[in-house]
């Protein structure tokens, strides 16, 4: 079955964590206005996976399913620890709150569809397709 809808991003950072947060951002950015988020809840993440690659698509996914389960959208997101395979970050935001929230595109994942990571430049950019 073709896709429907997707979107995609470019990343760019000086560092491999700047691209793993610039991508939460933009997942974010799809769904909710994050001006209008609180950092009322802390929730820490921890993950593993084959490469960088996979590392930043089961990122995204993990929180997808974080807001799908929990209906938790990050403010502000820290990564603590980060290698090609590992990643531990903190994230500071809060449950959704139809009061307040104006919710946006609903984002079913990250996808490895023309997923690329590099240096460049001195730094970091990323393309990253999020399926809608």
């Amino acid at each position: 079955m073709p896709h429907t809808a997707d979107a995609g991003f470019k990343l760019w950072g000086e560092t491999l964590a700047d691209i793993f947060v610039q991508g939460a951002q933009a997942l974010y950015s799809l769904m909710t206005d994050r001006r209008r988020l609180q950092n009322r809840q802390v929730l820490e993440v921890e993950l593993a996976a084959l490469d960088q690659e996979a590392l930043l698509v089961d990122w995204l996914n993990h929180l997808l399913y974080l807001n799908d389960t929990k209906s938790f959208f990050a403010k502000q997101i820290e990564v603590l620890e980060l290698s090609p395979q590992r990643l531990k970050a903190r994230l500071a935001g809060e449950e959704l709150d139809p009061q307040r929230h104006i919710l946006k595109t609903g984002v079913k994942a990250a996808t490895y569809h023309n997923l690329a990571i590099s240096r460049n430049n001195g730094g970091w950019e990323a393309r990253i397709i999020f399926d809608l």
